[in-house]
Formats: structure tokens, sequence, C-alpha cells
């Protein structure tokens, strides 16, 4: 029978041993759902970030655009989807370990941290900001244990001009 616990604490401790050989990371800042506000004259936000936290990631596959403009007018964008070990991901101090909300059994508890906050996150990884698109759970004892992240590039200056951007 296997323990589930020392499973997973062993992956994580050859997730941390892969990362500090391999050493990418990303710096991750969270929407501040506090002091974030929506500005009716504008029909824009006014997005806030709190400070950036420097995460470890596993992998990233960075997906350059052709260069060319598209027929709808917006820029051509670069796409990024990265591996993130959950348990380093809360060790940042980025939420809890479990993304896969909106269970029946989980009453709610998860749902909101994930769906409502990290959604409207920003990351920064080589010289340009994205926003997280979307989540895959990519293996689960008992907790998840990688999660696989997706996002699209965004132009500050021309998408957010209403928003205060991280630094």
């Amino acid at each position: 029978m296997i323990d589930t616990r020392r499973e997973a604490r062993h992956i994580a401790e050859e997730f941390q041993r892969y990362q500090q050989k391999v050493g990418e990371s990303v710096v991750w800042y969270r929407f501040d759902t506090q002091a974030s506000g929506y500005n009716n004259v504008y029909d824009e936000g006014g997005r806030q970030y709190l400070s950036g936290l420097m995460v470890p990631i596993l992998w990233v596959d960075q997906v350059e655009p052709p260069e060319q403009y598209l027929p709808e007018g917006r820029r051509a964008v670069h796409t990024v989807r990265f591996a993130v070990s959950a348990r380093q991901m809360y060790e940042s101090g980025l939420s809890i370990t479990e993304a896969t909300g909106h269970r029946s059994w989980d009453a709610g508890l998860i749902k909101g941290t994930w769906f409502d906050d990290r959604t409207n996150d920003i990351l920064y990884y080589d010289g340009r900001y994205y926003e997280v698109m979307n989540y895959q759970i990519r293996g689960r004892i008992r907790e998840d244990v990688i999660i696989g992240i997706s996002c699209t590039e965004t132009y500050p200056e021309d998408e957010r001009m209403f928003d205060t951007l991280p630094t």
C-alpha cells in the first residue's frame, strides 16, 4: 500500500532538486481584490496588484507569434505555458495547494481563491507581462502535485491604462 504523504513529499523533493538545477522562475503579481475598483465613467477596471513574488517553475514553453498583425487590428502576442510544483507555489505565498475547487464536496471554500483571484493575476517573464489564462492540474496525490499554467502576453501601456501596473 502506498503512503500518499511520503510519495507527495518525495515528488516535491525531486521537483525542488530539478528546479535548482534548471533555475527558471517567474515574477507573479497577485490581483488585489480589496484595493481594485471599477470606474463607472470610463467603463474600465481599476485593477491593483500586490507586490511580486518570485515563483520557481519546472519548465517553460514560450511561443512566439508570427511577425504579422492580425486582421482584427490586434497585435500578435506571445504565449507561455509552464509547469510549477503546487508545493513551491504554496511556499512562495500563493494561496493554497488545491486549484481544483468547485467540486460537490468543496462547499465553495476553494472556488473563491482560484476562480476570483488567480485568473486575474499578471506574470512577468523574459521582459514581458502575461495574463493568466488557465490552469491544468497535472497530478494529484491527496493534493495537487503539479500545475500547468497558460498565459497570454499583455501590453500594459495599451490594454491596462486605467489599472495600476505591477512594479
